[in-house]
């Protein structure tokens, strides 16, 4: 009797530490205004599908963008409308009133996730994805091109030796 009390109590223990289900998803809420966006991305194996949703509060007209390559642009041009050349570069879009993408991945890489409210602002949308995603922010700061770096570079360590040549002769 006092055994089956301990497997009992054992059974009940692991049951009690033990996850039942496991569901990955994700949820972000946010208040932007018009032409304002938000990046995301995710990685996703090849054969993978996933489910992308906005949902709006007010009268927002919110677009949502998938990308297979890094974006380095927002493609909102400067009077708060989508630059054409968007949809050149998007893998997937949804321009419908609630966007919706669903997504099967034939390569396994890093997808990316662009929200646009192109009108009907300020207004707040909830995110919804099947996957885990991660704040995207796009480099503020350009880089410098690499052909300039390496002159510089080449040009100060070319200095520093014939400087150093002419401290040893001496």
């Amino acid at each position: 009797m006092m055994n089956n009390k301990k497997i009992i109590l054992c059974i009940s223990l692991f049951f009690l530490l033990t996850p039942i289900i496991n569901v990955k998803a994700f949820t972000h809420i946010d208040y932007i205004n018009n032409g304002n966006y938000a990046f995301f991305l995710f990685d996703l194996g090849a054969g993978n599908s996933t489910e992308i949703r906005v949902n709006h509060n007010e009268d927002g007209n919110f677009t949502l963008f998938l990308f297979d390559k890094r974006p380095t642009e927002s493609y909102v041009k400067e009077d708060k409308t989508l630059n054409n050349r968007i949809f050149s570069n998007v893998n997937k879009s949804s321009l419908i009133d609630n966007p919706y993408i669903n997504f099967t991945a034939l390569d396994t890489k890093v997808y990316y996730i662009e929200v646009i409210l192109v009108g009907g602002g300020p207004d707040s949308y909830n995110l919804t994805c099947t996957e885990v995603l991660t704040r995207y922010y796009l480099p503020i700061i350009p880089g410098y091109p690499i052909e300039i770096i390496l002159i510089f570079s080449g040009t100060v360590i070319g200095i520093l030796i014939l400087m150093f040549k002419k401290k040893r002769v001496k």
